[in-house]
């Protein structure tokens, strides 16, 4: 396999976005297709070391060795040597080629809006930078938080340091109560419009996880409407199979759980719909970037996109203003686990 540079890559990008006739999702390069990568940075996103190779082989020579919250750019992604059955997936960086399984994608994109008369109850806002460095209050030296791009959190109010820079103050997703204060340019307010509900008049809607082929599917009566892949339960802690309805929504959750190794604490985790009492629910993911195997402690491990359009268009309707909606009289959308 040739190595595909950055200069070549975006020779490439270039003359799909041109208008040939070239699909921008597939790029040919020698002997292998190439695509773009998802975003132009990646955090890592474990606590061990993931290495950097010269080829996309996990048999390859090692570059290099990279730390949990490390920031590096993609170039491309490429279809390598998959070191488990589920994930080929590797991206193009500085040096090499790194599996995709544990590089989160992420983009800098400080937001210049600031809303400083911040309205009761406040609105809906996703972090927009690779790391944002939350604290207890906007003087303080110390991070309180790492809050990690793509994750949500309500936003209840504004202030401005003694610099004049603006700060937001969080709530659900972190808090139950107001929070901590993030840079008011780390976070993007994401708008009632693109939390509108999907299909709402539809009274046929299910969802379908098969645990095996990891898979969920949507359908509109006999109708495929969505798909995406997933990281389900663990073996020891599974997903439960079964016939469920969702029993509740909310748009953002901070998960604590588990003891000793296995602890965990996971603020602002994007649009969960629970299906279960025991509160297993189908919610986005920004601890791993490695969907069609088992990952997660009983919950559907999915992006934080696809779980956005579950939450859109599952049953009940989450007016934009609230933090949890149940759903009443068993109406929630029917999910099937196999």
């Amino acid at each position: 396999m040739q190595s595909l540079n950055r200069r070549r890559f975006l020779k490439h990008a270039g003359a799909a976005l041109g208008g040939l006739l070239l699909p921008l999702e597939y790029l040919p390069c020698d002997d292998v297709f190439v695509r773009p990568a998802p975003s132009t940075l990646g955090r890592i996103a474990t606590w061990w070391q993931q290495t950097v190779r010269v080829k996309p082989d996990p048999h390859s020579e090692i570059v290099t060795y990279l730390s949990r919250d490390e920031i590096i750019p993609l170039y491309a992604a490429v279809d390598g040597v998959a070191p488990w059955p589920s994930n080929a997936v590797w991206y193009q960086t500085d040096g090499g080629y790194i599996h995709s399984g544990y590089v989160y994608p992420s983009e800098d994109r400080p937001n210049p809006e600031v809303i400083s008369d911040v309205e009761a109850p406040g609105f809906w806002a996703e972090v927009v930078v690779p790391i944002g460095w939350a604290r207890s209050n906007p003087e303080s030296e110390y991070t309180a938080r790492k809050l990690y791009y793509g994750t949500v959190y309500r936003v209840v109010g504004a202030v401005q340091d003694a610099h004049g820079e603006w700060w937001y103050q969080l709530q659900e997703g972190i808090m139950l109560s107001p929070g901590p204060y993030l840079p008011a340019n780390n976070l993007r307010r994401i708008t009632p419009e693109e939390l509108a509900p999907l299909s709402p008049e539809r009274t046929d809607k299910r969802i379908e996880i098969n645990i095996d082929v990891q898979l969920l599917k949507c359908y509109e009566g006999n109708e495929l409407v969505f798909f995406t892949r997933i990281g389900s339960g663990h073996y020891n802690t599974a997903t439960p199979r079964g016939e469920f309805t969702v029993l509740f929504k909310r748009h953002a959750q901070r998960m604590i759980g588990g003891e000793g190794d296995d602890y965990y604490d996971l603020p602002g985790i994007a649009f969960p719909t629970y299906f279960t009492y025991s509160g297993v629910a189908i919610h986005g993911t920004y601890w791993h970037n490695d969907y069609g195997r088992r990952h997660s402690h009983g919950c559907v491990n999915v992006t934080n996109e696809a779980a956005r359009w579950v939450f859109r268009w599952a049953t009940p309707v989450a007016p934009y203003e609230t933090f949890k909606v149940d759903a009443e009289n068993g109406n929630g959308t029917r999910v099937v686990v196999v």
